[in-house]
């Protein structure tokens, strides 16, 4: 028999055993803020500008659901949307260069409404955005790395045209990035100061802000300390506050040379979202966090557009949003949910009732098993695909928070290159034969010409193969879910969906 290691199970049952005791902690922690936080990229809606950019936005305002409490607006990646001094404006955006070019600001404009709409609001700085790092026109070319090409993490990488886009990220224990990156961040606060509640620091965009390896990056990690120092400065000067976005584990912080206990120690920010890199876990070890940077401390998670190869439906996202508060979380932060514009429209409907624990757990819900595609080392490591050796049985956990049982229905899609027995908790599941195995709720996929390559890895029909059980078989918190293969060959196993009804 094969099973997941130690390393895996561990981090489980610390997951579980953390949400166990959340309720005492609770007790004696004080209070603190619940939101549930839209973090908006704001290319979805700078790129589509038409010559009324003003109707434009105060459409996009009008539409975002009552239950957002806070917005956060991406002010650019390597280029911005606002007529910076400092920066490059993205040159692709040739109407909102227009509009720059007439003395208007879109950007501002959206900041003024969303305020006035009496939400929370922050700007949101890509500490490292590189996209398309090598691009032809440099459309996302920071200017500091325009002007000093060798500034980055990885230079020896980028010449030999390493295909990985975090070798290009800006190296902050560099003096020039430091000067550049205080200078912009100095200019977009105090220019929108009196239009904004707060600044965030997004450090997951891209996942990579110093040279060296291993420990030689945690060794570094004063000169990422040294900008959030700063930015505190600064956010205090104007009255705002400073939050900041990281890994979703303690020891991603690590790795990426984000000190978040000692930023919380010396009051250097106001709130955490812990995220991974591009992708959504239904756990995280919130419970860690707020171990380490104290009771006080509102940690929130971060559900990003896609989990694995699958585009979030209302339904994953309850089960994202059930899974996250369990774990500890105090609210909910979804990373470019508004990038379905880009796809033509922004299932805002999907969001009721994500604000809150009870109401995120209405049925139905779709839990999936983590996939490796994105994750990089500071992310938690998926547990898909996997090879089920033949003649042999794969274990894999399956967690169920508490708020998700009991169910009247459970089911259990399972795609995979042939066909294979399922059991959970040593009982074997009915297999039962249907007209639509790929999908257990209804998924939108993107065409196969969008910029996502999510199409590409939809399970074909015959790859899927829908499970029967009695729901009462699942446990809250840990269960075992086991793939048995007794075929003469190996067989991959590339997803694994869980609903309840």
């Amino acid at each position: 028999m094969y099973l997941i290691s130690r390393v895996e199970w561990s981090r489980v049952v610390g997951i579980l055993a953390l949400a166990a005791v959340a309720p005492l902690l609770a007790v004696a922690a004080p209070a603190r803020p619940q939101r549930f936080i839209l973090d908006h990229d704001g290319h979805a809606q700078f790129s589509t500008l038409t010559t009324d950019f003003r109707a434009d936005l105060d459409e996009e305002v009008q539409e975002i659901p009552a239950n957002v409490t806070t917005f956060l607006l991406c002010c650019g990646a390597g280029r911005f949307y606002f007529p910076t001094k400092v920066g490059l404006v993205d040159p692709n955006l040739k109407q909102l260069l227009a509009e720059h070019a007439k003395g208007n600001d879109p950007f501002g404009y959206f900041l003024e409404k969303l305020h006035a709409s009496g939400r929370e609001t922050f700007i949101t700085y890509r500490m490292n955005d590189v996209h398309n790092p090598t691009a032809e026109n440099g459309w996302n070319l920071p200017l500091v790395r325009l002007q000093h090409p060798d500034a980055i993490a990885r230079p020896e990488a980028a010449a030999r045209n390493d295909a990985e886009w975090m070798n290009w990220s800006l190296d902050f224990s560099r003096p020039e990035v430091q000067t550049y990156v205080r200078a912009m961040l100095t200019e977009v606060v105090e220019r929108y100061a009196n239009t904004i509640d707060g600044l965030q620091l997004d450090w997951m965009r891209f996942p990579r802000h110093l040279s060296g390896v291993g420990d030689e990056v945690w060794a570094k990690r004063q000169f990422l300390t040294q900008i959030v120092q700063m930015a505190r400065e600064l956010t205090k000067k104007h009255g705002l506050k400073l939050a900041v976005r990281v890994p979703s584990t303690p020891h991603g912080c690590r790795v990426i040379g984000v000190d978040v206990a000692d930023w919380s120690r010396r009051g250097l920010v106001d709130f955490v979202t812990v995220s991974e890199f591009l992708d959504t876990d239904f756990q995280m070890p919130i419970g860690e966090f707020h171990e380490m940077c104290g009771p006080a401390m509102p940690i929130y998670a971060s559900i990003e557009i896609e989990h694995g190869w699958q585009q979030h439906c209302a339904e994953s996202l309850r089960g994202a949003a059930t899974g996250l508060y369990a774990c500890g979380a105090d609210g909910l932060s979804l990373f470019n949910f508004v990038g379905h514009a880009e796809f033509g429209v922004v299932p805002y409907e999907w969001l009721a009732g994500l604000e809150s624990p009870a109401s995120a757990a209405r049925k139905p819900l779709l839990f999936s098993v983590p996939v490796n595609k994105y994750r990089k080392e500071m992310d938690q490591q998926g547990l898909l695909p996997v090879q089920v050796p033949a003649h042999s049985t794969v274990t894999l956990p399956l967690t169920v928070p508490a708020a998700a049982l009991p169910a009247w229905r459970a089911r259990i899609l399972v795609a995979a290159d042939a066909p294979i027995g399922v059991a959970l908790g040593g009982h074997a599941l009915e297999y039962i034969p249907t007209l639509h195995p790929s999908e257990l709720f209804l998924e939108y996929t993107p065409p196969v010409n969008s910029f996502s390559n999510i199409s590409s890895h939809r399970p074909l029909r015959d790859q899927g193969r829908l499970y029967r059980f009695d729901s009462r078989l699942l446990q809250p918190g840990a269960n075992t879910l086991e793939l048995r293969n007794d075929s003469d060959n190996s067989i991959e196993v590339g997803r694994i969906n869980l609903g309840l009804w």
